[in-house]
């Protein structure tokens, strides 16, 4: 096929999916909303779209639908538009998928993409467009069908209501406002966790609008269909790669993380589990025992009694370090870890719970710091059990002594190796994310730690990948701070950023600390 009459084809695609609102199911009368119904009579059309990042890892989740006979799928524009993205994976409740790396219209002014799917699904129509032209007095009834956490398909009953104009919105945002028209619906409904791209289905079972994912905006905002419609017979009619996306005028809200959001409270129940568990039950804390000692004997009247005297000795269950690390104590820091990384990564986090996770996650690292040898090295042990045994079990939270090993070339940029003490496997942080993460305060001129230093590291990591040759983990960072000196410096690193720690004293009775002793 010459690319001419390609080009027809693909331009008659575009406009037949922008057209099936004038016949089909979206012709025929309303019907009372049923969220079952529009599970049975759409879900089949509506999947998850994976933005494959440049290491074969997950950059982004939107939901995406079927349009039209089946040669496109409709998604969010921010969620495919990531760096280093070249294809996305389809998925269908059904457990099929398909991988696409081409698109036939993107707007940024909605914000919405219209994938080409290369081998359209056999006997599968896609949906229809709403032919509803406004929003009713008082609202109109809509589902919202949709993937949510990543991990499965969701449905969410709601009102739409008459939004706000482009132009309007962008001022809000104090962003320059959208070429071309441009408005928002708003719809209302509770506890939404669907990823944006999702279709809302009308009473007549048409996609009446496209869930957007616009960050700031305080409201639930919808696209309307009228003007996806326009936008998609507007398009072209060449296929484009998907690494020449646009990118969005509307600031995003991206779901980068697949899994349920860690709740403050569940971040909670780890910190406490991690604070009440370390703390030693024999001195409470202390580091010190009060015991009775035998030193003599005392005879009154022809009796001989006892007599003993109180000493305070090092306590023999903590050897003095005031905290132990007893048996299954990691899986309560990888709990930690990650719920930390989720918390933040959320832009629906309070900031109280963000401040939470901050404090908590800084005060950790600084009292790992300063536990003694005995804690430290049982947790070491515990991360290198956990490391080696969760390849198929991640993403999973991770709490380190490690190393800097100098810096990997991966295809989106450098990356900084660090070796975990005493483990095999090597974490990978992109040197980006690992400048930005949470680390001690020295001046507006520091540059961090370097090849060599060593470091507590805490993060979350998210698969296994291959970086110069070499096989690590990737991690996703939360936070960072000094440690102590645990092997030597490779002969090619720099001199050390530090020559000591401060938290060499150790712990003790009384000082302020993540532990609360």
């Amino acid at each position: 096929m010459n690319v001419q009459w390609r080009e027809r084809i693909l331009a008659a695609a575009l406009s037949c999916a922008a057209l099936m609102a004038w016949s089909g199911r979206s012709a025929r009368a309303a019907e009372p909303l049923s969220a079952a119904a529009v599970r049975t009579s759409a879900g089949r059309q509506v999947c998850l779209v994976t933005a494959d990042g440049p290491l074969g890892l997950p950059a982004a989740y939107a939901t995406g639908f079927v349009l039209g006979n089946g040669q496109f799928v409709v998604t969010d524009l921010a969620s495919v538009a990531r760096p280093g993205v070249a294809q996305v994976t389809l998925r269908f409740e059904d457990g099929k998928t398909a991988v696409c790396r081409e698109f036939g219209m993107a707007d940024p002014a909605t914000g919405l993409v219209a994938i080409h799917v290369a081998e359209p699904r056999p006997g599968e129509a896609g949906l229809a467009l709403s032919t509803a032209a406004t929003v009713g007095e008082g609202g109109t009834p809509a589902v919202v069908i949709g993937w949510k956490w990543g991990q499965q398909l969701d449905l969410a009953m709601g009102r739409l209501t008459n939004g706000v104009p482009g132009v309007e919105l962008a001022e809000r945002l104090k962003i320059a406002a959208p070429q071309g028209p441009s408005r928002f619906l708003v719809l209302l409904s509770t506890g939404l966790e669907i990823a944006p791209g999702a279709p809302l289905i009308d009473g007549a079972g048409g996609v009446v609008g496209v869930l957007a994912g616009i960050l700031g905006s305080g409201e639930t905002l919808v696209v309307p269909a009228e003007l996806l419609r326009a936008a998609l017979l507007s398009a072209g009619a060449q296929l484009k790669p998907l690494s020449q996306l646009p990118q969005p005028v509307w600031p995003a809200v991206v779901q980068d993380l697949a899994g349920k959001p860690a709740t403050p409270q569940e971040f909670a129940a780890a910190v406490r589990a991690v604070k009440t568990r370390s703390r030693c039950k024999t001195c409470n804390g202390s580091g010190t025992v009060v015991v009775r000692k035998l030193v003599g004997q005392n005879r009154v009247g022809g009796l001989s009694r006892p007599i003993y005297r109180e000493e305070t000795q090092t306590c023999s269950a903590c050897q003095g370090e005031c905290v132990v690390c007893g048996d299954g104590l990691y899986a309560h820091f990888a709990r930690m870890a990650e719920g930390a990384v989720r918390l933040l990564a959320s832009p629906a986090t309070p900031e109280k719970a963000r401040e939470a996770a901050i404090t908590n996650g800084r005060a950790l690292l600084d009292a790992l710091g300063k536990v003694g040898p005995r804690y430290r090295d049982e947790l070491v042990a515990q991360a290198q059990a956990d490391l080696s045994a969760s390849g198929t079990d991640l993403p999973r939270g991770v709490v380190v002594y490690a190393q800097l090993r100098g810096d990997l070339k991966g295809p989106d940029g450098p990356y900084t190796r660090v070796a975990p003490h005493r483990a095999a496997t090597d974490l990978a942080i992109r040197a980006d994310r690992f400048r930005q993460a949470l680390g001690e305060d020295e001046g507006a001129n520091d540059a961090g730690p370097v090849e060599g230093d060593w470091i507590i590291l805490a993060g979350l990591a998210e698969g296994t990948v291959n970086l110069d040759g070499r096989q690590t983990v990737h991690l996703r960072p939360f936070g960072w701070a000094w440690g102590p000196s645990l092997g030597p410096r490779p002969a090619t690193a720099p001199p050390a950023r530090r020559t000591g720690h401060p938290g060499a004293e150790g712990l003790k009775k009384g000082e302020p600390s993540f532990f609360g002793l």
